[in-house]
């Protein structure tokens, strides 16, 4: 991409007028501006300049947060958690703060710490749906599936035509071994967002696990036809064909095919066939419930 000289001589004129007319805002956005940019110490000096020309209040706690999150980028964790801290003191009742918070503390694994702050952040903002998928995925990490799960319902009931939360409880049902409600929410992440191969992919997977090799193979068709080039798409779908539908001139096209792509990594391709040759039974699935082998309309 071409260097834009009119954006940066744009940017030297709003850095000219903030300097006559200083105020939060101004200093804000130039800070933005050279975040954009990569510029991480220019773009921290203008957030500290937003910083001293602000009150007490949601102003300065919301400058602050905004202070925080880019030491966040420049990890600088002690600078981070000191504006985040202060943010809210500010503004207490104010919940992006103390999300952010819960991000830096569980980024360096204070999960009980990270739990607290996801939670006041709900209790000042209980109806966004992020935040109730971060706090469920902490609690899951924390050994606390069940209650993780249960908010991810309360972020699926919030946004229910978002893919993004259907994904995320699939992940955490799979977890607790409930396979079936796995398979169903992957199917919704699935229809919600039509064109995300990864989700097609992954009810690939749940249908592997549940010895549904058909419907696997029909999942894994369509993550192809929406990344035709992903190698390991390709491998899966052969190994589908290799283990559970016994058509091996179907696996062997994608098998080749999956080896002619720059993305193709010889040991993944490896632990993959480990693991499909471990759980799968021979043709039939785990539970030996064989399905219709579909028509492969996507082989190379």
């Amino acid at each position: 991409m071409p260097y834009d000289f009119d954006e940066d001589k744009n940017l030297e004129e709003r850095e000219a007028e903030a300097k006559k007319n200083p105020t939060p805002e101004a200093f804000q956005r130039l800070g933005d501006a050279h975040l954009a940019k990569g510029r991480i110490e220019m773009a921290l000096e203008r957030y500290r300049k937003a910083v001293s020309f602000t009150n007490n209040g949601h102003e300065a706690s919301e400058v602050r947060s905004t202070l925080g999150d880019a030491y966040v980028y420049a990890d600088q964790t002690v600078s981070a958690l000191r504006q985040y801290r202060r943010a809210i003191k500010h503004s207490p009742r104010r919940a992006a703060p103390h999300f952010s918070l819960g991000e830096l503390y569980r980024r360096y694994g204070k999960l009980q710490a990270a739990l607290l702050e996801y939670r006041r952040a709900i209790e000042c903002d209980p109806k966004n749906p992020y935040y109730h998928y971060r706090l469920g995925d902490c609690l899951a990490d924390a050994g606390f599936v069940a209650e993780g799960i249960g908010e991810l319902e309360t972020a699926v009931e919030l946004a229910p035509s978002d893919g993004f939360y259907h994904f995320w409880i699939s992940d955490l049902y799979l977890m607790a071994g409930q396979l079936g409600d796995a398979i169903r929410e992957m199917q919704q992440a699935a229809m919600f967002s039509p064109y995300d191969d990864y989700y097609n992919m992954r009810l690939g997977v749940l249908y592997m696990l549940s010895g549904s090799a058909g419907d696997a193979a029909t999942a894994v068709m369509q993550a192809i036809k929406l990344t035709p080039r992903n190698a390991i798409y390709h491998c899966l779908l052969a190994d589908i064909y290799t283990h559970n539908l016994g058509d091996h001139e179907i696996a062997s096209r994608h098998y080749a095919f999956a080896g002619e792509l720059d993305d193709y990594d010889r040991e993944h391709v490896r632990r993959l066939r480990e693991l499909t040759a471990r759980d799968w039974n021979g043709g039939n699935g785990r539970n030996g419930h064989k399905r219709a082998k579909p028509d492969s309309d996507v082989a190379p």
